[in-house]
């Protein structure tokens, strides 16, 4: 029997990955969603889109939060969705200024992207031979509050997107992070002022870092942070990997904007 052209093609489409791809447009989309919220928006059966969900997670395509029961995009949609819109361009144009700031300062050098309002995501990082390491995961989700780098997005976000994130609270994740909003938002102030934001142990006791904003024209495309152990970085040599690193931020982006 002749089914035709266009039944060749319905029969060739597999129906999993199909509602695989609803559910990750909607992620993409709304951001986390339980999975009630799936079910409902989707209008899909409730033990599919979980299967689904759970074969995703275990691929890192999903994540899942314990505490909020919300699934959203995983980090291992990070290198496919880099390759689909072009960033790794951007990231081997920031690699190769990068490798030369890294022979001059004794830190290890990390780019992040904003992942979204709340998060940033790690995208690579170069270090020295030899170096004593501080272990980073290339792809992992970070509050967008924690460390110098999340300062650096936040500082040239708009108003109302900086009180939108700081009206959830400032996390303390050891005993010298900063939890006081008046003084994080002096400290975002001072960043837009010297171009570069600085933490010490407010993320990770003994460590320090120091970030840069990467800007394309107008659009800030990544964050450039110098991460040494806290010993190391007093005054003196914050302000040195600070100015050096905005140095480089700013050839990068003028790499990027001529691109």
């Amino acid at each position: 029997m002749n089914r035709g052209r266009g039944s060749e093609v319905d029969a060739g489409k597999v129906p999993a990955i199909e509602r695989a791809a609803l559910v990750l447009r909607r992620l993409s989309t709304d951001g986390a969603q339980t999975l009630s919220e799936l079910v409902e928006t989707l209008q899909l059966n409730k033990s599919t889109v979980y299967y689904l969900l759970q074969s995703m997670v275990a691929v890192g395509w999903v994540r899942f939060d314990e505490a909020t029961r919300g699934y959203a995009l995983g980090p291992e949609l990070v290198e496919l969705g880099l390759s689909a819109t072009g960033q790794l361009d951007d990231l081997q144009v920031a690699r190769r200024y990068l490798t030369e700031l890294l022979s001059t300062i004794d830190a290890t050098l990390v780019l992040y992207r904003r992942f979204d309002r709340y998060e940033v995501s790690i995208l690579d990082k170069l270090e020295r031979v030899g170096r004593v390491r501080i272990t980073f995961q290339v792809g992992v989700h970070l509050p967008i509050q924690s460390g110098s780098f999340g300062r650096a997005f936040l500082a040239y976000d708009p108003p109302e997107v900086v009180d939108d994130v700081l009206a959830r609270g400032l996390r303390s994740f050891t005993p010298k992070s900063e939890t006081s909003v008046e003084r994080f938002r002096e400290q975002l102030a001072q960043t837009r002022a010297q171009g570069w934001a600085v933490d010490h142990e407010g993320y990770v006791l003994g460590v320090s870092t120091v970030s840069a904003p990467i800007f394309a024209g107008d659009e800030l495309r990544l964050v450039a942070a110098a991460v040494s152990f806290t010993a190391g970085l007093g005054d003196a040599a914050t302000r040195r990997y600070g100015d050096a690193l905005r140095a480089t931020c700013d050839r990068i982006g003028a790499s990027l904007a001529r691109a």
